[in-house]
This record gives C-alpha cells, sequence and structure tokens, in this order.
C-alpha cells in the first residue's frame, strides 16, 4: 500500500541525506507508491546507498527490489548533483490520488526469458509505453507468426489512458495477450495497473475478452542481459542518463570494436561508477 504523508517525507529525507552520504549524483523521484531514481556515483557509494535503502523502513518494502547497475562509465557520464523531488506519481500519467488505479493490480512480471517468448505467441500484441521518440531509435520487432508491436506515438505518458480509451485501441486489444515493456519497468507498473483496473470496472472494456496482461520484469535493460545478442530487439534503447541510448551488450562490444578499428577514441574505462 501507499504511504502515508509521513512516511513519505520520511522516506524522501532518508534516500537525499544517504544519497549525500555515499557521494551520489542524479535523480530522484519520491512518490507515495515509491522510488523512481537514476542515480551515479562510486562503485561502493551505489552499492552502499542500496545497502542502506533495503535496510530502511518497517515494511521491508525494499527488500526484494531489483536494482539496475552499470559498472564502469566514463567520468564525463556522471550527475554532477543530486536532486530529490518529492512527486505525487512515479510516472507521470495525470492518474494521482483518487484516480490512480491500484498499484497492487499490475500486470503479470514475466522475466526476459518467459517474455520472449510470449513475443512469438499468436493472439498477442506488444505494447511499447514509451515515447515515440524513444521507439523511434529501437523497439521489439516480433516474428511474422507472433505479437503485434504497437508504438502508442505517445509524446508524454500523460497521453496513454487517452489513447487506451479510443475505440480503435480497444478493438486491437480484443480477445488477445496484451505484453507491455518499457525501459526499466516503472511505467509499466502504473500502465498495466490502468489497464487491469479497466477490465474489472469498465464494462466496454470487461468486453473485450482480453486473454490477460503481462509486463517485463526490470524493462530493456534485463532483457539486454539475458539476451546480449539483441533476441527480438532491433536498435538501440534510450536511457535518461548521460549515455542517452545504448545496444545490447554484444552489439555494443560490436560497434565499439568497429569505431577502434577505424581510428576512433574508445571511452578511458573509468571504473567504480555506478548507475540504478
Amino acid at each position: 500500500p501507499p504511504w502515508d504523508a509521513a512516511t513519505h517525507r520520511a522516506a524522501l529525507s532518508h534516500v537525499e541525506s544517504a544519497g549525500r552520504k555515499h557521494g551520489l549524483g542524479g535523480r530522484m523521484r519520491v512518490a507515495a507508491e515509491g522510488l523512481n531514481c537514476t542515480l551515479t556515483g562510486p562503485y561502493d557509494g551505489v552499492r552502499g546507498w542500496i545497502r542502506d535503502l533495503r535496510n530502511w523502513g518497517t515494511r521491508d518494502e525494499f527488500k526484494d527490489t531489483e536494482f539496475k547497475l552499470t559498472d564502469h562509465l566514463p567520468v564525463g557520464q556522471m550527475f554532477p548533483k543530486l536532486h530529490a523531488f518529492e512527486v505525487s506519481e512515479l510516472v507521470n500519467y495525470g492518474l494521482a490520488g483518487k484516480k490512480a488505479p491500484p498499484i497492487s493490480k499490475t500486470g503479470s512480471h514475466l522475466e526476459p526469458e518467459d517474455y520472449h517468448k510470449k513475443i512469438g505467441e499468436k493472439d498477442t500484441v506488444i505494447i511499447d509505453v514509451r515515447n515515440h521518440y524513444e521507439a523511434a531509435i529501437g523497439k521489439f520487432v516480433p516474428p511474422k507468426v507472433g505479437a503485434e508491436y504497437i508504438d502508442p506515438e505517445m509524446r508524454k505518458s500523460t497521453e496513454f489512458p487517452v489513447w487506451l480509451d479510443r475505440p480503435e485501441t480497444k478493438e486491437k486489444l480484443r480477445g488477445k495477450q496484451v505484453l507491455m515493456y518499457c525501459t526499466g519497468g516503472v511505467r509499466c507498473e502504473r500502465a498495466s495497473a490502468l489497464l487491469r483496473h479497466k477490465m474489472e470496472t469498465e464494462e466496454d472494456t470487461k468486453e473485450l475478452g482480453i486473454k490477460g496482461v503481462y509486463q517485463l520484469q526490470g524493462g530493456i535493460d534485463k532483457y539486454f542481459k539475458q539476451f546480449p545478442e539483441g533476441g527480438f530487439w532491433r536498435g538501440k534503447n534510450y536511457v535518461f542518463d548521460k549515455r542517452f541510448s545504448h545496444a545490447p551488450p554484444a552489439v555494443e562490444g560490436m560497434e565499439r570494436a568497429t569505431r577502434l578499428g577505424g581510428g576512433g577514441d574508445d571511452d578511458d574505462g573509468a571504473k567504480g561508477e555506478g548507475d540504478k
């Protein structure tokens, strides 16, 4: 359940003070429903912040949280300052307060291997819940006999509820399994909860006969770790840090080797940087 106002304020204070203690930079969005953070810092500092967060609170909120770590970032990709914000939504869908769907009723979380298999199934749609400019540089491309890819072509997340209510969208979902994905999994939490809430409370969505709602556990980042050659992914993954985008590891390695072979400059391989 969401934190009450006092716990929300305490969480904001804790993550910010712990971030400064461990020498981190980046952005922290702190809502009553949890945290959405992109941080950089020393190797031990990032892990120290994670350890402090796991030990914080009285409900073990972060005991099983998956933290996405990228080591050896160049020094130039570190955030110079730390900014912590109290927000009403982790992702701004315009669904705060009473309009918010229960975050406890998200789609079923599938590990990358199981999600990969689902992409190959018929009577399935895969919805990219990122913004269109992200999808433009990289996306999942299902096999011809598999899922139908759908890009809602959003400029911002507040457009998703409007898109979901369109008659033509509902027809695309009729009788289908619905897969969702995003960069790290946070946007899918709200998007899948919204669809499931509509399936339970709105007659015109109930009658669509949707066969299930699923989301990619850990997002594209975790899929790349499971499928370093890319799997069904084509292109690059847009990220909200100073890397801006990255390809699956094996593809990235090939591109780097090509640049070096052509006399390009590699990064300095600075150790100790972590990204959550």
